[in-house]
């Protein structure tokens, strides 16, 4: 039995109907009826209309596709988001519990945003880093959020990291620790359904520990440009 969540109240006190809102469908895994709830609503923030998803296939056994899921990273309920008759790779946007060491147990899972703490606050940062895919997906010019572990090099320095979003001209990783990069760096990472990806790419912003890199085009940047054509209708 599915749950509505409304469209926020000031909507409707404007003049429009919860019929404008955009509609999504949000699943759980392992997850708290209380945070599942809080995460839904967390979305009338940004004028979503959200029906919560029991996880158990429908009783014609042809489940729907959903827009959202909510799971904790660990073995089970990531078993059961598996083997789910709703969950498609590439169009599903997973929502993580969990931490770096967690994540990268699972990189091959197509993580959208990694949601370290049961915070409001993280809550809304996950939603706000990811809520524009939905309904119209990745354009042109958009940046995929995917959570994956990445390896900087450089003259002598390793850094380890974690990937926030990515796009065909650079990436934005999180570091483990505070480094002066250099000009150019050797970046490794991997993405769900490709190998191992080494791209040579120059840091232009940081923001506290992360930081923004831009590629250097080159053969290598192929595979990537490909991956992200493919993943275009994440959240549709």
């Amino acid at each position: 039995m599915a749950t509505q969540i409304a469209a926020p109240a000031r909507r409707r006190a404007a003049g429009e109907g919860s019929s404008s809102a955009r509609k999504i469908t949000l699943a759980g895994f392992e997850v708290d009826a209380k945070l599942l709830l809080n995460f839904a609503n967390s979305f009338q923030l940004f004028d979503f209309e959200v029906q919560l998803k029991e996880k158990e296939p429908a009783p014609d056994g042809h489940a729907k596709p959903v827009t959202a899921c909510l799971l904790p990273l660990n073995p089970a309920a990531v078993a059961g988001l598996r083997n789910s008759s709703w969950f498609l790779p590439g169009r599903t946007l997973l929502y993580a519990l969990g931490n770096w060491s967690d994540a990268a147990k699972f990189s091959d899972l197509g993580i959208n945003a990694l949601i370290e703490t049961t915070s409001r606050l993280s809550l809304r940062d996950a939603i706000s880093a990811t809520h524009s895919l939905i309904g119209r997906g990745i354009g042109v010019h958009a940046r995929v959020p995917i959570v994956t572990g990445a390896s900087l090099r450089a003259e002598g320095i390793a850094v380890k990291g974690i990937t926030r979003n990515l796009g065909p001209g650079g990436i934005a990783v999180s570091l483990s620790r505070h480094a002066s990069l250099p000009d150019v760096v050797d970046l490794d990472f991997s993405l769900p359904g490709t190998g191992p990806l080494s791209l040579r790419a120059s840091p232009r912003w940081y923001s506290g520990l992360l930081v923004g890199l831009c590629f250097e085009m080159s053969a290598a940047t192929r595979p990537l440009r490909k991956w992200i054509h493919e993943y275009s209708r994440l959240g549709t």
